[in-house]
């Protein structure tokens, strides 16, 4: 079958002189939408922020680099120690030997110091470009809410006019069709009436397989040798508000996602289908319009719902039976050496503690807090009342000097 054109009201609904022509969106409401987008230029907001964040992630970049430079002047730092005692064996290049340690020390230093400003300078930049991405999530949900009150209110109306008894959409279609050649044009159209009115249904945004035909009619009719039929039908139907003009509504408002907010008494973890957004007692969270499985999950215990999302809204989360978190135990100071070589001799005689295993000291080279572990027979050392002694290659000047460098028992 063919079918010709269907003159259909896609926006304006006509129905009889007891009042005017309904509209999805009427003159005024196009001018509140118009307002709102003007008012909240939420694009323009987003494209000046993301060239900071942009900004930012390039000078982490850099400052990624000078740590990097850090690294590599310390085993500089390092093969230079390896190699002193040759350098005084020999003691011709030792000045030179001399001036690259003291260089690479003033290197280390100022590379040191330029990473640890740079970071502090990234870290508040960080927090000034996370206010602004809270600021627009702020007019996003602002400007969220008004468009979902326009949608109620347009929403309202369109029920409202829709459901009134005098309320019928007419529909007048000019189509055609191929017969039999065999048919008369009365049992063609009678064949064909079932498919009319369905396509009809399908077009129209005010109506649905569901919709009343309050009448058909056939004006014209025509049909050639070969089996062509052309013709032209009146109809009548009951209209209503249905998912068509919802998603016409959604999609001219530009409402395809809705800000939500999660609430728990508890500082809870939070997943929305199955992916984690974030932690917290309470949280603003972009979604998707539709179904979705939102989670809350706290000290081994799980809230969870499915939410069919259509606007705006807050769901509640409450925990029951939860345990106050318990205060971290204190743990024994650790020391840390700046310097990349050393001797590490313990000062006084280590106290036996059989039933507490002991933390590894940690060696500490660069200001992002980056360590080394020590090997096992180094951390046993450690002694829960004094620290460590080091002596970077000093030669014992006295007896006493060497037994107290080299810990060696007195000879009786």
């Amino acid at each position: 079958m063919r079918y010709g054109s269907i003159s259909l009201a896609l926006l304006c609904l006509y129905a009889s002189n007891s009042f005017a022509a309904l509209e999805v969106i009427t003159s005024s409401e196009q001018q509140t939408l118009n307002k709102i987008e003007n008012e909240y230029d939420i694009d323009s907001l987003l494209i000046n922020v993301n060239d900071k964040f942009s900004q930012l992630n390039k000078k982490a970049y850099d400052v990624e680099g000078l740590k990097k430079t850090i690294a590599s002047e310390q085993l500089r730092y390092d093969a230079l120690i390896d190699g002193l005692p040759d350098a005084i064996r020999s003691k011709t290049s030792l000045p030179d030997t001399y001036k690259q340690i003291e260089e690479s020390v003033i290197l280390v230093d100022e590379l040191t110091q330029k990473a640890e400003e740079d970071s502090k300078r990234l870290e508040s930049e960080k927090v000034e470009i996370l206010s602004e991405y809270e600021k627009i999530n702020k007019q996003r949900a602002s400007k969220s809410q008004q468009l979902f009150k326009l949608k109620t209110d347009i929403t309202n109306r369109l029920i409202a006019d829709l459901s009134k008894s005098s309320s019928t959409l007419p529909v007048n279609i000019n189509g055609s069709t191929e017969c039999s050649k065999y048919q008369t044009i009365a049992a063609c159209l009678k064949e064909s009436q079932s498919s009319i009115v369905s396509n009809t249904r399908n077009e129209s945004p005010f109506l649905n397989d569901k919709s009343v035909l309050l009448s058909y009619e056939v004006i014209d009719a025509n049909m050639n040798m070969r089996g062509d039929l052309n013709y032209k039908v009146a109809m009548k139907f009951k209209p209503s508000y249905n998912n068509k003009i919802d998603e016409m509504l959604n999609e001219k408002l530009g409402l395809k996602s809705a800000m939500v907010t999660l609430v728990s008494n508890v500082p809870a973890d939070w997943f929305v289908n199955g992916v984690k957004i974030g932690t917290g007692k309470k949280l603003f969270h972009e979604i998707p319009l539709g179904k979705h499985g939102i989670l809350a999950s706290y000290q081994n215990q799980d809230q969870s719902s499915v939410e069919n999302i259509e606007g705006n809204g807050v769901f509640n989360y409450k925990f029951s039976n939860v345990t106050p978190a318990k205060k971290p135990a204190s743990k024994p100071s650790v020391v840390v050496a700046e310097v990349p070589k050393g001797i590490l001799k313990p000062s006084a005689k280590p106290t036996q503690q059989p039933a507490e295993q002991k933390p590894k000291a940690k060696y500490t080279l660069f200001s992002d807090q980056t360590s080394i572990k020590l090997s096992d027979d180094n951390a046993k050392k450690t002694s829960s009342d004094k620290g460590y002694e080091y002596f970077m290659g000093v030669s014992p000047a006295t007896k006493k000097q060497n037994i107290e460098f080299t810990n060696e028992p007195i000879e009786k």
